[in-house]
């Protein structure tokens, strides 16, 4: 498979070692941030290779569902999961803190549709995660390497992933605002660089969108406490950092390539991206692990995958809302 787009293989000589869970049960509660539901979450620890589950615990026979790319089932604003119609939405932040961390297996009830917002940013649960402690399972650690280019296009935005010997991340995004115009962003992403310079950085959204948002039944649970909302002459709230915006658009990016399952050996570069180019690449990159291990085809060039433009796209720099 020398010439496959990805492959996988074990942790040896990539420094990502055995599987993770965490060492205790831990919960938190809060509102959601799209459905403005109150919510509790529970995260159990889990054997080695369950995954990432989600359960349903508000609903009868607690129905599961698996953060794997065959369960996404919306990107609008945030990223759903749906099995057999049972949504666990909103669950990229989350999940960002388990990739940052290197949590393999766990098992998350939820109260309710949503994962709670907290402060808009993955800093919260990665703080529980601490400490709840992280236990090693005697089990390696699988990861995903990418060994061809494979790009994503649609229009004038684009995502895509390079081999390389580390996880890095290029951003960049026209954001339509007087006071956040062009931002990029470059990071090799570490469990200390997460924590420090990606986790913290908060969901966003702009004044001028928010009676849309709410007709639509969106954003009924933000707020400034758990976002940066930016008005005509820029942020009501403190920025947390100057380029907090496309800090957490490489947030959403972790959580979302972590709908794999497995950690990434690649450079992803992102131009104006969103969550529905961030899971179009995870289904491409699923699709082709899936491909080569049903019939070890060979693929001799890169992969240009071009989608049509929605009829009413979101203009660059929609809110991360």
């Amino acid at each position: 498979m020398g010439n496959s787009f990805v492959s996988e293989g074990d942790a040896k000589g990539v420094g990502v070692g055995r599987q993770k869970t965490i060492g205790s049960t831990i919960r938190c509660s809060g509102v959601g941030l799209h459905t403005g539901q109150e919510v509790t979450m529970t995260m159990r620890p889990s054997g080695p290779n369950t995954g990432i589950v989600f359960r349903r615990v508000d609903l009868p026979h607690t129905p599961v569902v698996e953060a794997r790319p065959e369960n996404i089932m919306d990107v609008h604003y945030a990223t759903t999961l749906g099995k057999a119609g049972v949504e666990v939405k909103t669950v990229e932040h989350l999940l960002a803190a388990l990739a940052g961390l290197g949590i393999d297996n766990l098992i998350v009830e939820v109260s309710g549709p949503e994962i709670p917002v907290m402060d808009g940013s993955a800093a919260p649960f990665v703080d529980l995660l601490l400490q709840a402690g992280i236990w090693r399972h005697y089990v390696p650690k699988t990861y995903i390497r990418v060994t061809r280019p494979l790009e994503i296009e649609m229009g004038s935005r684009s995502i895509q992933i390079l081999p390389s010997k580390r996880f890095r991340i290029q951003y960049s995004m026209c954001f339509d605002h007087p006071c956040f115009r062009e931002q990029s962003i470059e990071f090799q992403v570490s469990r200390r660089n997460f924590i420090r310079e990606i986790a913290p950085s908060r969901t966003y959204g702009f004044l001028r969108d928010v009676e849309s948002l709410w007709r639509r039944g969106l954003a009924l649970g933000g707020s400034l406490e758990n976002a940066v909302v930016i008005g005509e002459q820029g942020a009501l709230n403190d920025l947390r950092f100057k380029d907090e915006l496309i800090r957490h658009k490489v947030l959403d990016l972790i959580g979302d390539l972590y709908l794999l399952g497995r950690p990434l050996q690649g450079t992803v570069v992102a131009k104006g991206a969103g969550h529905l180019l961030h899971t179009a690449l995870v289904k491409e990159i699923q699709r082709h692990l899936e491909s080569d291990q049903a019939s070890r085809c060979v693929v001799t060039a890169p992969a240009s995958v071009r989608f049509p433009v929605p009829a009413s796209p979101k203009p660059l720099g929609s809110p991360a809302l």
